[in-house]
């Protein structure tokens, strides 16, 4: 049996989970919603189903639906798509705030539908390799450096504005503090000093992570970098062992006193491969057929929005924040 896939938000994210979905057997990709009309209709002309006419629409007629709106829309759009009793898949992030947060979480849990969310990082095959040398102990993580910066905060023409992303830390380094919790568990306490360049918006981040294992971790993550390869990195260091990914083009690593250099390089992968999308939907489809729970659930999702709101308190207060302590709202 075929599952019938809607789309509510027709942009550049739609395209590439449809691009992916559409040669998955097990889908039937039915329409696509989006506040411009055009943008629907090209999706539609492109991979299959229809332009409908309302979110109404996609809710009466398909089981699941991939909620790729803006930011600002998650909670709303997800919410009235598990009240029609679909299933979800929503793109990052999962909420703006913890209150959104929670009230998302809680729901997806009562529903009992599938809630997966959007973090395409963890299926990269670099990442992969990473995970299964800490999982396999071949690495034992004892000190992380990771940055994630963004080349500009131009295009698209919204991206600087924190009514419409949430604020920089939920726009493009979302993916690293999921990474963060996926790699080395729950953080306990982070410290955060920022600094507002533009917009009057931070967009300058020193963030100092210490988790429950005992790992400490630092990060870096700036607006206005330019796309200077690579924006996005991980350094893993472990006794006598050092980890280094190169976005999602290549991992090297070097493993005891006198080995050599390994490198594992997907440059030349497409980029549905090499950005985790392709294992991302068919881990879904999966859920879907009751293969396997989902990979990122709403819980996963609450412990990113957490761990964000938790670095703007520590940057907006001087002060180093407790993960286990409410996060004080402005």
């Amino acid at each position: 049996m075929s599952h019938k896939v809607g789309f509510v938000g027709a942009g550049g994210v739609a395209e590439v989970h449809a691009a992916v979905l559409a040669k998955d057997s097990r889908v039937k990709i039915h329409s696509f919603f989006d506040v411009d009309a055009a943008r629907s209709h090209t999706l539609a002309s492109r991979f299959g189903g229809h332009a409908a006419k309302s979110m109404e629409e996609i809710l009466e007629e398909c089981n699941a639906v991939f909620v790729c709106t803006p930011n600002t829309t998650h909670e709303d759009v997800a919410s009235q798509v598990m009240e029609a009793g679909k299933h979800v898949f929503c793109e990052k992030p999962f909420a703006l705030n913890l209150e959104s947060a929670t009230r998302l979480r809680d729901r997806a849990v009562r529903s009992g539908l599938i809630y997966q969310v959007g973090h395409n990082r963890r299926f990269a095959p670099v990442y992969k390799i990473l995970k299964g040398a800490i999982e396999r102990n071949e690495l034992g993580p004892l000190s992380v450096h990771a940055k994630m910066n963004r080349g500009e905060l131009v295009n698209p023409p919204w991206v600087w504005n924190a009514r419409l992303t949430g604020g920089f830390l939920y726009e493009t380094p979302v993916h690293m503090f999921d990474l963060m919790t996926f790699f080395f568990g729950k953080v306990e306490w982070v410290q955060v000093a920022a600094y507002a360049h533009e917009h009057d918006e931070l967009d300058d981040f020193s963030i100092l992570l210490s988790f429950q294992s005992g790992l400490q971790a630092t990060m870096k993550t700036f607006a206005h970098a330019s796309w200077h390869f690579p924006f996005e990195r991980f350094e893993v260091y472990g006794m006598h062992a050092t980890y280094e990914t190169f976005e999602m083009e290549k991992i090297s690593f070097t493993n005891g006193l006198e080995s050599s250099t390994t490198t594992y390089d997907f440059s030349l992968a497409s980029m549905h491969e090499k950005w985790g999308y392709i294992e991302e939907d068919r881990l879904f489809v999966d859920a879907l057929d009751g293969k396997s729970p989902v990979p990122v659930s709403a819980e996963d999702g609450y412990h990113v929005v957490e761990l964000i709101e938790a670095c703007y308190q520590s940057a907006r207060d001087g002060v180093r924040v407790n993960l286990d302590m409410p996060v004080r709202k402005l």
